[in-house]
């Protein structure tokens, strides 16, 4: 049979991989379609790799329903990030900040402080990726993971291999995404009270009671408190764990730069530049995070005020049977217009006064050709070159940071809603300028954003 494209029809999707064999009209009694012809026939079309013999044999005896998928290629692996993965003392490593939200929350406050000299992170490098193949037999290339300068944090040095940051002092780990610090602690064996007030602090702030309403919380490294947070004001330079939640009655600010770990969080004000994770309830609140929301070990309920997180929201339940208005936010937020201004600035200052600087030491370097400096002129080029150093860490620090930024920006089309039991109606779910409103209850469902429709479908 030599036009069996009057018979037959292949599609081939965007990504060419794969190809879907249609039949345009039977085939007459007397046409004997055997499977040399067949093949021949995908091979005109290009079609040399992926392809399903089995397939193209079922459809010659007359075995198979078309549409089918009669091709298929092989999609790329990408390389995996290079990431910092933390080393706490006599515990459990932890991988990632993926494995850090499954740590019992107890077990999290009560991490262990380390000791001049031991090992508290390891790079673990990036990976190429493994490439693919289309149904034309092309290449298709992985996309390598990303790479990272490892830099010293507070109280840190880098061993010989590059690779291993060890600590200077003793004191307790603060980690973030791409650096680790190790603080010193302020502890109070209580509640916060008069007597202590409010607490500005170099390093880790550790609180054995609660934090009444009106006091207020500094810290460069992480706090940890172990009882309840009222309308206060938290700000930490590292992550904020609170034991037994956090109540703002309206007022009060948690702030941290890393992860916010609570059991719930109820009317409050919440701003966080990486994950946030509760065991129990969100409810009435202004919360945002960075990163991701995890709220669904314990009851795990969003009820009412507004959520944001700018990746992905994963929760038991949202919404309420009274239908309390419940708003939740996905992808690339306002703060994160914010905060690319901010590091766009940095890398702009930083980038003009590099170039001052290193006028000035090459004008100095070129006067001590020709005669000695004077000890004015000493010390300011030493303080010179140690300008460099900074504002070359705070341009590195700006290209990461407008990196990662980048990132979340082009997965910003990729967040997406995970209800793993009940979402009820009158729950706004916003992506970026797309809007959707719930009119009906669903259950067990994803919701995300595909060719700017915001769609329901089944986990």
């Amino acid at each position: 049979m030599s036009h069996l494209d009057d018979f037959f029809e292949i599609q081939v999707d965007k990504k060419k991989l794969k190809a879907t064999i249609t039949q345009r009209k039977k085939l007459e009694q007397d046409d004997d379609l055997t499977l040399d012809e067949l093949k021949s026939f995908v091979n005109e079309h290009g079609i040399v790799f992926g392809v399903k013999e089995e397939l193209l044999q079922k459809i010659t005896l007359g075995e198979a329903t078309l549409p089918l998928a009669i091709a298929e290629g092989l999609s790329p692996v990408d390389g995996v990030d290079a990431f910092l993965k933390p080393i706490f003392p006599e515990t459990k490593e932890i991988e990632n900040k993926e494995d850090l939200r499954k740590v019992d929350l107890k077990q999290v406050l009560n991490i262990p402080s380390v000791t001049h000299g031991q090992i508290i992170g390891e790079k673990i490098p990036a990976t190429a990726g493994t490439s693919g193949k289309n149904i034309f037999g092309e290449e298709i290339s992985a996309k390598p993971g990303k790479d990272f300068k490892l830099r010293t944090g507070k109280n840190t040095r880098i061993d010989d291999s590059g690779l291993k940051l060890i600590a200077t002092t003793d004191g307790q780990m603060s980690v973030e995404p791409k650096v680790i610090h190790v603080f010193p602690v302020f502890e109070v064996n209580g509640d916060l009270d008069l007597k202590v007030g409010n607490i500005s602090f170099i390093g880790s702030v550790e609180i054995r009671g609660n934090v009444p309403a009106g006091f207020e919380i500094k810290s460069k490294g992480d706090i940890k408190i172990h009882g309840t947070v009222e309308s206060a004001i938290l700000n930490s330079e590292g992550s904020i764990f609170v034991s037994a939640g956090i109540v703002g009655q309206g007022q009060g600010l948690i702030k941290a730069k890393g992860d916010l770990h609570t059991s719930f969080i109820n009317q409050a004000n919440v701003e966080v530049e990486g994950d946030i994770n509760v065991i129990q309830s969100i409810l009435h609140s202004n919360v945002q995070a960075g990163g991701n929301i995890f709220c669904n070990r314990g009851k795990g309920n969003i009820v009412g005020g507004n959520v944001s997180a700018a990746k992905n929201i994963t929760v038991k339940e949202v919404g309420n049977t009274h239908n309390t208005k419940t708003s939740l936010y996905l992808g690339v937020n306002h703060e994160i217009m914010k905060k690319e201004k901010i590091y766009s600035d940095h890398l702009k200052k930083s980038e003009e006064d590099l170039q001052k600087l290193l006028i000035l030491l090459k004008n100095l370097n070129e006067k001590e050709k020709s005669t000695s400096l004077s000890a004015k002129e000493k010390i300011m080029k030493l303080r010179i070159r140690n300008t460099i150093n900074q504002a070359n860490d705070t341009m590195i620090e700006a290209k990461e940071k407008l990196e990662d930024l980048k990132e979340i920006f082009s997965q910003s089309g990729g967040a997406f809603l995970t209800v793993e039991n009940k979402i009820f109606s009158n729950v706004d779910v916003h992506f970026g300028k797309y809007r959707r409103k719930i009119v009906a209850s669903h259950q067990f469902v994803k919701i995300y954003l595909e060719d700017g429709e915001i769609k329901v479908g089944p986990l």
